[in-house]
Formats: C-alpha cells, sequence, structure tokens
C-alpha cells in the first residue's frame, strides 16, 4: 500500500468525480482511475460505485474512508515537523471541544513565540498520536466504569493517565428547551430528550451513559437526532433548538456568551474521571506545564 493510493482515494471521494479529482491532483483521469483500480485489487474489494450522479463509496469504501484520510493527516504532521524549529514547540491532542480550544488560548497568549499543535479526535486516536510522539500530551475525560480498563489499554502503548479531577456528567441546554431553568436532570428525563451526537467511540461521552446504572431504563433508547463534528453546528443546535448535548460538566468559555446552561445528571454513578495521558516517565515541557495551569483555573468551581 502507497501513500499515494491513499491520497487518489480520498481527493477522488471529496471530488465526487475521478476528472475532478486528476485536476486537484495535477494529474489525468486514466491515471486517477488506474491508481484506484490497482488499489481495489490490493484490498481485494471495490472502493467505489459509478453512478450517474458520479462516484459513491461501497460499504466497504465506507469503513475505510476515515482510516486513509486520518493517515494522510499524519503524514502533513510529519511534514510540517521537520518545516520548524523544535526548540519551542508544543503539540497536544483532545476530543473535539470549544472548550479545549478556549484552553490553549492562555499558554499562547504567555508565550507568543511557542509553536503549537493542536490534534483533535476520539481517545484512540489521541492516545495514539500521544504515543507515537506526534503529541506531548492528550487531555481526555473516561467513566469510572471504564478507568480500570482504560488504564490497562494504554499501558500496552507505554502510557500513563494522570487524574485531575472528578466531574459530573451533564447535558447542555438551550433557552428553547423546558428543561432551562431547571439546575439538575434525572436519568428518567434524559430518555425523553433528542441528542446532538459527535464521534462514535468507545471511551465517549455517549458509551459511558451506557456503563451508568440508570435502574430499569435502557439508556440506548436515548434518541440522537443530529450527528456531527462541527462546534459551529453543535452550538447553533443546542442554541436554537431543543436539541442538547452530553458532556462533562465545565463551564465553556463560548456557553458564557450564549445562552447556553449545564444540566447536571443525578446520580452517584454518573461521573467521568478528567486528566491527562503522556508517556510513561516522560518529564513535562514547560509549555505543557502552562497549559495544565490553565486547566486546573478552567476546573475550579
Amino acid at each position: 500500500m502507497e501513500i499515494k493510493q491513499l491520497e487518489y482515494f480520498v481527493t477522488a471521494h471529496n471530488c465526487g468525480s475521478l476528472s475532478k479529482a486528476a485536476a486537484k491532483l495535477f494529474t489525468t483521469q486514466p491515471n486517477v482511475s488506474r491508481v484506484i483500480k490497482l488499489f481495489e485489487q490490493e484490498l481485494g474489494s471495490l472502493l467505489f460505485e459509478r453512478t450517474s450522479k458520479g462516484l459513491k463509496l461501497t460499504a466497504y469504501g465506507k469503513s475505510i474512508y476515515s482510516y486513509a484520510e486520518n493517515i494522510l493527516k499524519n503524514v502533513n504532521l510529519i511534514t510540517d515537523t521537520n518545516s520548524i524549529s523544535s526548540n519551542n514547540n508544543f503539540s497536544v491532542a483532545t476530543y473535539p471541544s470549544n472548550i479545549m480550544s478556549w484552553l490553549l488560548v492562555e499558554p499562547y497568549q504567555k508565550n507568543p513565540d511557542m509553536i503549537l499543535s493542536h490534534q483533535q479526535g476520539t481517545v484512540e486516536e489521541i492516545t495514539t498520536q500521544v504515543s507515537q510522539g506526534f503529541s506531548e500530551l492528550g487531555i481526555l475525560y473516561v467513566s469510572q466504569n471504564q478507568l480500570k480498563a482504560f488504564r490497562h489499554i494504554i499501558s500496552h502503548k507505554k502510557l500513563k493517565f494522570i487524574e485531575i479531577e472528578k466531574r459530573e456528567a451533564c447535558i447542555y441546554v438551550g433557552h428553547n428547551n423546558p428543561l432551562y431553568n431547571k439546575t439538575s436532570i434525572s436519568f428518567e428525563e434524559l430518555l425523553k430528550l433528542k441528542f446532538v451526537r459527535g464521534l462514535n467511540d468507545f471511551f465517549s461521552m455517549e458509551h459511558q451513559l451506557e456503563q451508568v446504572n440508570v435502574g430499569g431504563f435502557a439508556t440506548d433508547t436515548l434518541q440522537p437526532t443530529v450527528y456531527t463534528n462541527s462546534e459551529h453546528l453543535l452550538t447553533n443546535i443546542i442554541l436554537e433548538t431543543d436539541v442538547v448535548e452530553l458532556g462533562i460538566n465545565m463551564v465553556s468559555p463560548s456557553h458564557k456568551q450564549y445562552d447556553i446552561k449545564n444540566l447536571k445528571i443525578e446520580g452517584e454513578d454518573a461521573y467521568l474521571t478528567f486528566g491527562y495521558v503522556i508517556q510513561q516517565d516522560h518529564n513535562l515541557s514547560h509549555n505543557a506545564q502552562e497549559l495544565l495551569k490553565s486547566l486546573e483555573k478552567l476546573l475550579k468551581p
């Protein structure tokens, strides 16, 4: 398998046609077709269906697209790393989160000469970034019920998890939601709500709630009605509709400027462990220490 094959596959899907992909790749349509055909032969499965409206991913093509895209992103990271000085670099990986993006502002303000690299992704992607040295640390949260398994899994990647604080699970609601004037919500009320859902991740907030004891209610009956990895859509859908988001009880600076509230989820099991992963025996850089100071300040009540 070659990087070129992945690049042609991803570009062809993004463009929707071989001719548009060829123009973007500065090559010819027959060459794009040939590379993709050889890639399909190597994989033993078709990646595209040719339709009257253009290219359409097959079920197999859909299943590998995100992996191919992530590989190309990492290749770009390697290329970018070669082009910058390493003396004042700082790299961090986090969940897609408006809170995390605000968190990175203060360390940069203190050190404007810093070269900052920030990656967003699932827990799997975050821990991979750290274990492979692309990110110095990864900031994330894990449910209490999954913490032991999580520590065991990342130990095989020669990583350790440093716990900072336990936080309640919550939902984010806008003023159009009838629960807006409440301060907390029961598990029973969760079942009646419509949710916006993000990344499909085993250690994600959505999966963690499935591990929480909710008595006789099955949490797989929660109703995700919007799926997105866009922070802008996520904020606006909460702000303007009755759709809610599951999350961790931290006040986002972006939420402060909007009419969005955090409602705690009632129940002693509804807690998440917030912290960061680093390589074993790693000594934090000055930039990493400053970021963690900003995080501790954000977590203060």
